[in-house]
């Protein structure tokens, strides 16, 4: 292979793998049937829907995004192929979850209006 067609060969590749992670979400909705306000969380991204404290936060694998005004305010979610989504009850990993790899268009009425952390895990993806 001459080095223009490796060129474009790598190329190629780095467009594919960045046009995959692009599309390795979960995205959050304030109500059912994917309405309302909506959060897209990439691989590797807490959400942790109460105040960001005093000091910065990094585990150097995670992103986390602080947000309290959707706390208790989850009824929906999408999770592209790949992905796993979990919901916990209260921060910090705490209390009971929710995990599902697929699309919930009404999280039920046991889980609705009630996460207050979301964890957005796509294995085999760059986590952001």
């Amino acid at each position: 292979m001459n080095r223009i067609n490796w060129l474009a060969a790598l190329c190629a590749t780095a467009a594919s793998i960045s046009l995959s992670a692009a599309y390795a979400t979960c995205t959050l909705y304030q109500h059912r049937d994917y309405g309302g306000a909506h959060w897209t969380l990439q691989s590797g991204d807490v959400m942790k829907m109460v105040s960001a404290p005093p000091y910065g936060v990094s585990d150097g694998i995670h992103r986390f995004i602080y947000d309290p005004s959707w706390n208790d305010q989850v009824s929906s979610f999408k999770v592209s192929g790949g992905c796993t989504l979990t919901l916990w009850e209260h921060v910090d990993e705490g209390g009971h979850h929710f995990r599902s790899n697929r699309s919930y268009t009404y999280v039920g009425d046991g889980w609705n209006d009630k996460a207050s952390e979301a964890i957005c895990s796509c294995p085999g993806m760059p986590n952001w």
